[in-house]
């Protein structure tokens, strides 16, 4: 059996920076499938807070699907994994504020407050996943939510107080709704650390040939109890994982690299020119020229 090293393992944690090093906040705006036809399985320090703008998505957060719809607000707690991909044929267009806590310690707040925001970033206080339209929570979020989604080429100039000041109305009312445990995520982490082996090396040797009882063997686990472990944590079974993973990273490369396609499918695990070809037009409904073509015209 193949085996990967651990100390060769880079950890499954976003190392994107969001924002600046004294103001870790940002907004991003997506597409689907316009701009990219999912976001793979990731995590990271900051908490994330989706509004769906137009149409609808399919989230996952942990181990728990979830349909965003339009004017619904989705919230990815700090660490918790999560992904989103397209949802039949829907299309969908939505904003992703990402901050880190700890912006909002630096301002003056008494004791108790300070600690409710070291406990929000520590886990101990979880804020609510899905927020349905027209909800009364949803309806007094959704002001800050849109002028922060408004004045978002100004969040580190001219609106930069507004950021401060919404952040902290989004973190009083979610504060009223939050929860001091989440036992469901407790089970998830638990089964998650048992895959996390075979999901590191997954992100950090998806270039190399993989399989099942690599995997399984990699976790301490038998190949049946892994399957069932890593389907109930991710949602895919493994090799949809792993393909997946290839072609996101091969979807990267058709964007900003010149390689030859031939050679981007080798350097993704890829050895054999139709099955990527076949593989990539089912998950972007394109040929990876035609991918390229696309994103190409769009740059221009």
């Amino acid at each position: 059996n193949r085996t990967f090293y651990m100390n060769s393992i880079k950890p499954i944690h976003e190392s994107k920076k969001h924002g600046k090093d004294d103001f870790s906040y940002s907004v991003y705006h997506s597409i689907i499938p316009c701009w990219l036809k999912n976001f793979p399985f990731h995590w990271h320090d900051e908490v994330e807070i989706t509004y769906m703008q137009e149409g609808a998505a399919l989230f996952t957060v942990c181990n728990r699907k979830l349909l965003v719809s339009e004017g619904d607000i989705l919230i990815a707690n700090c660490r918790y994994p999560h992904s989103v991909e397209q949802y039949g044929e829907s299309r969908a267009d939505f904003f992703s504020i990402l901050f880190n806590p700890d912006i909002l310690k630096e301002q003056i707040l008494d004791d108790e407050n300070i600690k409710k925001i070291e406990n929000i970033s520590e886990g101990k206080l979880i804020f609510p996943e899905l927020l349905k339209k027209d909800t009364p929570v949803n309806r007094k979020l959704t002001p800050f939510i849109v002028e922060l989604i408004k004045y978002r080429k100004k969040s580190y100039t001219d609106f930069q107080m507004g950021v401060i000041g919404c952040l902290y109305l989004i973190f009083q009312t979610l504060g009223e709704h939050s929860l001091k445990d989440d036992k469901t995520v407790s089970e998830y982490r638990a089964d998650f650390s048992k895959i996390k082996p075979a999901i590191n090396a997954v992100i950090n040797h998806y270039e190399q040939k993989i399989t099942v009882e690599d995997a399984a063997s990699e976790c301490c686990l038998s190949e049946s109890h892994f399957m069932k472990i890593f389907k109930k944590t991710t949602g895919k079974s493994f090799n949809e994982f792993l393909i997946g993973h290839r072609l996101n990273k091969a979807s990267q490369m058709l964007k900003d690299t010149d390689d030859r396609v031939v050679d981007i499918a080798n350097s993704c695990g890829f050895y054999n020119q139709s099955y990527f070809t076949r593989m990539f037009l089912r998950h972007y409904s394109v040929t990876p020229s035609e991918y390229r073509k696309i994103n190409s015209a769009k740059r221009e």
